[in-house]
Formats: C-alpha cells, structure tokens, sequence
C-alpha cells in the first residue's frame, strides 16, 4: 500500500462563527454505536499499534481528535521508513488496515476513537511505528 494512502485527514466543515464561537459539522465513513472518549497529556504517547481489518470498526479504524495538538506517526507493516504529520483539531483521522500508527500529544488533547474496547479486542497488535 501507498504510504500516501494509509491515513487519509477529513477537515470539519465551517458552519459559523460568531462572538460565541465556532459551528462546524463532519460525517464519519460509516454509523457508528460505540465511541471511547480520550484525554492525553502533553507528551505523552498512545498507540503503536495496527489493526488487520477483520471487523468494521477497523477497516478504516477512525479517530477524531476535538482539542490540541498531535504529532501522528504512521508506516505500513511491511516499511521501514515512517512519515511524521503534525494535526491541529478538529480533524477526523482514518487510518487503514495494516498501518503501523502512533500519536504523540503535543498538547493536552481530547480524542474520540470510534469504536468500543471489545471491538478491537482481537483486532489489535502491538508494534512501534
């Protein structure tokens, strides 16, 4: 697989704006039940790991990063070479099958990852990017 192809970035669409803030909307590749809400600290690193696809919510496994800053490092399983990309939220991350990935919080940060602990469960190994 392409590198260039295992992450794809979704922007959230600007709805308004306004001395109260911001409205924006996103749609996610497909329904969705169960979400895990995140928060990470400033340098801390979750993640090197990849998925094989083998159930939906990880074929694409899809994050949404809601506040703060990220470094995302991501390979396919079989590369040596990774590609580091840092992303500002909102943003809606879709990360493939067999994609080594790994996020570094550059800030305090709030995720959401759109899937449920038993849902991954067999689906998970671990691997540093």
């Amino acid at each position: 697989m392409n590198p260039s192809n295992c992450v794809v970035m979704k922007e959230f669409n600007l709805l308004g704006e306004d001395e109260r803030g911001i409205t924006q909307e996103f749609s996610l590749p497909r329904k969705q039940k169960d979400f895990i809400f995140i928060t990470r600290k400033k340098g801390s690193i979750s993640g090197n790991s990849y998925h094989t696809g083998k159930s939906i919510v990880t074929n694409p496994k899809t994050f949404i990063l809601l506040s703060g800053q990220i470094e995302f490092s991501y390979r396919t399983k079989s590369a040596a070479d990774k590609t580091l990309q840092i992303i500002n939220a909102p943003m809606i991350i879709e990360v493939q099958p067999h994609t080594v990935h790994a996020v570094k919080a550059l800030t305090d940060i709030i995720l959401i990852e759109c899937n449920s602990i038993a849902e991954i469960r067999d689906d998970i190994i671990k691997e540093a990017v």
